[in-house]
């Protein structure tokens, strides 16, 4: 990669929660990509910075922890998904800068091989644990109700070395705004975006999946890192 093609910026994206939104009122989703893309595709032909990720390339992985007395017994899981959606804005001036991301939950990968190593977890769940462990995931998730998560992206500073970045996180029917810290490249006609979070389930209003009353349990916080890749649209 040029060195003098390539741009790095830091941002702030989601280091610390910010405030949780209230409880939508219930309404079931619907399971047609929720994502404005007639907007996007509009926005590149009238000459505007777009980026389209490419889910293949891009990477979503959940380290779930385990808690209770009992915990010693469990596993710790890995969660993963290869199907992230979205577009990209990068604008003139950047507080009009914007993302708009999808994650359908349908696809979640639990307890690969690859992502399991990639945390370091050493223990070998059996397919029967995984197959529970999926399982147990989609009730908690009411992924049926509720088969997407969402992410919109904005920019909260005029600041393009280090802007901050507002996130409105919507899973389960509930939203979360927050700032993380993210490294965003520019190569020529690509863009990636990586960087981590962690936020408690608790703050969807999940309750973490327990079996034995509570003595072995899901913990409720979840630790994220994510990795984007994307390509801009052509006019």
């Amino acid at each position: 990669m040029n060195s003098g093609s390539r741009e790095l910026v830091c941002c702030l994206f989601l280091a610390a929660l910010a405030a949780c939104a209230p409880r939508i009122p219930y309404e079931r989703e619907t399971s047609s990509l929720p994502l404005p893309e007639a907007i996007y595709i509009k926005a590149a032909k009238s000459g505007a910075t777009v980026y389209r990720i490419v889910p293949e390339e891009s990477l979503v992985l959940i380290h779930v922890g385990r808690a209770g007395k009992m915990a010693s017994l469990g596993h710790d899981h890995a969660v993963a998904s290869k199907d992230v959606q979205g577009f990209i804005e990068l604008a003139a001036d950047p507080l009009a800068s914007h993302a708009d991301i999808v994650m359908p939950l349908k696809s979640l990968m639990v307890d690969e091989p690859q992502y399991r190593a990639r945390l370091d977890l050493e223990s070998e769940p059996s397919s029967d644990d995984i197959a529970s462990t999926y399982s147990n995931m989609r009730r908690v998730l009411e992924a049926e109700l509720f088969p997407w998560a969402k992410v919109e992206l904005r920019f909260a500073s005029a600041n393009t070395v280090a802007p901050e970045v507002i996130a409105v996180i919507t899973l389960h029917g509930m939203a979360l705004e927050t700032v993380v810290p993210v490294e965003m490249e520019i190569d020529e006609n690509r863009l990636s975006v990586v960087g981590h979070l962690s936020f408690g389930q608790s703050d969807f209003g999940l309750t973490p999946f327990g079996s034995a009353g509570g003595l072995l349990r899901v913990a409720d916080e979840l630790q994220v890192e994510f990795e984007l890749v994307a390509v801009r649209l052509k006019k």
